[in-house]
């Protein structure tokens, strides 16, 4: 791809800016576009954690993955979730003719919020650090995470912007953009400053900086006069609409960002070994949650990437084709879960003792669980997406603080006997929670779930049995799935063939 075909967005031309509307991307086009970003993202994403794991010390690896998971909880909750309802609102309010108000609406509260939670984060920096960090001495370090946090939300508000919007050919050269240049910048810093987690922290700030740059080209570029049916309104009628359904949203993600750092505070606070730095062992638990984070940020994005086209089809009436979907998905991502956690836990000798020299042992004993948990949270993340259909998101987080609540009982109960693979193993158990109770809830609430993703879903508990069990558990799968209309109904899979066959005489000729 050359470079003017990236940073052009397709079916610009050079009529002025100010009348330019873009077409949104259909289903199968955005789920195309989904694969190609994981696949690049991912990969690009492998190679710098590599890098960064095989340049720092297991200390700065621990404080560069409290660093993240506390950017990773702060950054929804300072704007209150008011993003994370773009996917829901933004198709109703473009069928309207609001869009732009919307957008200007909803940029104000944020940019408000953002500055006053970094403000926040900066006066009681000695008090995060303590709880959050393990001493009052890493301080510093949360200065600069303060002054950052407005680049992480600005770039989370354009993916979930473009995302709601239906765009996701922007999403994806945004997301990509950020992948490639916070490799980049990583690589480049830790040759030439001294390798430290705050290295490796302003290098993912200057990689969201590029993004947001390029995201606002974008909107500038999207910007338009109002189609002449605009609905007329008083300005509190959108917050009136959306803070109900927003609060919820924010209460659900706060929930999620919670379990990714309930372990870590429960570590960091409850740790029994005084002798073993704390930042040692998170640095440890951080290589075994490289490859399964992976898996939960997969169901994450393609949850994201599905909401508007939910929504779209409940406003017009075609529940079936929401259900349809719901399903669809689940089972895909099930199937690939299982498949990679399968491919990992076999590859796992060869980075782990080959490459790494044992160097994060600790690490590697922990991955059969850490996969598991992921991949149970990468299918209740897409099952908690019908919730938001039927606007009842308190459903999903009522489910959420379940798990959380064990989580964090169940992990204070088994770290003083079983160290931090009892915190991991609370964990394991708290997402298998979730994703049961989202799915009986989806159910009991008109969803009606395939026998597929009951049989998926059952079948991930394998992975922390190891990777022959897992394997075993696959096979089976894959064996139903070709034989069988257990997975996948045969209409499904003939329409797929003849999908796949359509496709194949039209990549000959543009090869030709």
């Amino acid at each position: 791809m050359s470079r003017a075909a990236f940073f052009n967005p397709i079916g610009c031309n050079s009529r002025s800016p100010s009348a330019k509307r873009f077409d949104a991307d259909t289903f199968s086009q955005s789920v195309v576009l989904l694969g190609c970003l994981v696949l690049l993202q991912r990969g690009i994403g492998f190679l710098r954690s590599f890098y960064v794991c095989s340049s720092l010390s297991p200390v700065e690896l621990g404080q560069w993955d409290l660093a993240f998971n506390f950017l990773t909880i702060v950054a929804p909750l300072a704007v209150f979730g008011i993003p994370g309802s773009f996917g829901r609102y933004v198709p109703q309010y473009e069928l309207n003719g609001q869009q732009q108000r919307f957008l200007r609406h909803t940029l104000l509260a944020c940019l408000c919020l953002t500055m006053s939670g970094s403000l926040l984060i900066y006066l009681f920096r000695t008090s995060f650090a303590r709880y959050f960090f393990g001493g009052r001495d890493h301080a510093p370090l949360v200065t600069v995470l303060a002054v950052g946090l407005p680049l992480v939300i600005c770039f989370n508000y354009a993916t979930s912007w473009f995302t709601g919007k239906r765009l996701s050919r922007f999403v994806f050269r945004i997301q990509f953009l950020q992948t490639l240049f916070f490799f980049g910048f990583s690589v480049l810093a830790l040759q030439l400053f001294l390798p430290s987690a705050k290295v490796v922290i302003i290098s993912y700030f200057l990689s969201c900086f590029a993004a947001i740059a390029l995201a606002g080209r974008y909107a500038l570029l999207e910007t338009g006069v109002e189609p002449a049916h605009t609905m007329p309104a008083a300005d509190c009628s959108i917050w009136v609409k959306i803070l109900p359904f927003a609060f919820w949203v924010w209460v659900s993600n706060a929930l999620i960002n919670l379990f990714a750092v309930c372990d870590r505070v429960l570590l960091v606070n409850f740790y029994a070994d005084k002798e073993v730095p704390i930042e040692f062992v998170v640095g440890q638990y951080h290589t075994a949650c490289i490859f399964p984070a992976l898996l939960m940020t997969l169901g994450a994005t393609v949850g994201s990437m599905m909401t508007p086209y939910l929504s779209k089809d409940w406003e017009s009436g075609c529940r079936d084709s929401v259900t349809a979907r719901i399903n669809l998905m689940l089972k895909a991502i099930g199937l690939l879960c299982l498949a990679a956690s399968v491919a990992i836990l076999f590859a796992a000798p060869l980075l782990f003792s080959k490459i790494w020299n044992d160097k994060f042992a600790m690490g590697e004993s922990l991955l059969p669980m850490t996969l598991c948990y992921c991949s149970c949270a990468a299918m209740s993340l897409i099952a908690q997406k019908y919730f938001w259909c039927i606007e009842k998101t308190w459903f999903s987080t009522s489910a959420l603080l379940a798990g959380l609540t064990c989580n964090f009982l169940l992990g204070l109960t088994l770290i003083g006997p079983f160290g931090i693979k009892g915190v991991v193993a609370s964990t394991l158990a708290s997402h298998a929670l979730v994703l049961v109770s989202v799915l009986l809830l989806c159910q009991r609430f008109g969803l009606k779930l395939d026998f597929g993703v009951f049989a998926i879903g059952t079948a991930l508990s394998a992975i922390c049995f190891g990777k022959w069990i897992a394997c075993f558990c696959f096979a089976i799968l894959v064996l139903a799935t070709v034989y069988t209309e257990v997975c996948f109904s045969d209409s499904w899979k003939r329409a797929m063939k003849l999908k796949l066959r359509s496709l194949r005489p039209a990549r000959l000729g543009g090869l030709s």
